[in-house]
């Protein structure tokens, strides 16, 4: 659910501003679980950790889309899934030699150092960039100069079109909790409490398309409905659609099997 929100967030804020923040996420998330001593604290860092790690999958797609033609940009967005055909083989290795040399711990925290290190670079040239830019005059002033506290309230309502992100994101939580609830509860669906949130989850989810047709609602909406009468950006949602499904009956056929 992080994407959609971490694309607004790097179109009105900037490419470095998104990254900065994915990095920070995915930091977080490795320090809570350094430093988790129960379950509970390492399934609340699993939070701050998907957030980042899915936030810097979208916002990596999104910066080769602005630096690569339309031609070679498949090429170049299978790049950054080039490294698990190395992980997959090494990262065995790499965890059995850490437990040798020192806590489980550290295999989380020194992340918490490989990551900003590595991030400096690009860090470092989208800021160069951003200055040569506003140096040429391509740039425009700050977006929230001038602005009282309620006014840049108010403006970021409607460009990250948070009244949207509220409405999908409720509706995807409660109607997945309610499922994953009820399928390991002895009552099953005889709780109202989560027939109660299935059916505000789907309320949510039918409110959401008309939210986002609404122009006074959300002038800048998450999801521009009208894309959807797009044939190429429909068949884009369909492949990436039965691609996820293919992959999930495949993790369940595994399960079975071993």
């Amino acid at each position: 659910m992080i994407k959609t929100p971490m694309a607004k967030v790097a179109d009105v804020f900037g490419r470095l501003e998104a990254f900065s923040f994915s990095i920070l996420l995915y930091v977080l998330g490795y320090i809570q679980m350094a430093v988790s001593k129960n379950v509970e604290t390492f399934a609340a860092a699993q939070i701050f950790y998907s957030a980042g790690s899915t936030g810097l999958q979208i916002l990596q797609q999104i910066f080769i889309a602005d630096t690569s033609d339309l031609l070679n940009r498949a090429l170049w967005s299978s790049l950054p899934d080039i490294p698990f055909l190395i992980t997959v083989w090494i990262g065995s290795l790499i965890g059995n030699d850490i437990l040798k040399t020192t806590t489980w711990r550290w295999g989380y925290a020194i992340w918490c150092i490989i990551l900003p290190v590595m991030f400096m670079p690009l860090a470092l040239s989208l800021f160069l960039n951003n200055r040569k830019a506003k140096k040429l005059g391509l740039t425009t002033e700050s977006q929230f100069k001038g602005m009282s506290p309620w006014q840049i309230t108010k403006h970021l309502w409607f460009e990250l079109d948070l009244g949207g992100i509220l409405l999908l994101s409720a509706a995807f939580a409660l109607i997945l909790i309610s499922l994953t609830i009820a399928s390991r509860q002895a009552s099953g669906w005889a709780s109202g409490k989560i027939i109660a949130m299935l059916v505000i989850g789907i309320i949510c989810f039918i409110v959401f398309p008309f939210w986002e047709n609404i122009k006074k609602l959300a002038p800048h909406p998450l999801i521009p409905m009208h894309l959807l009468r797009s044939r190429t950006f429909s068949a884009g949602c369909g492949v990436g659609f039965f691609y996820f499904c293919k992959l999930r009956i495949l993790h369940i056929r595994m399960k079975s099997r071993y």
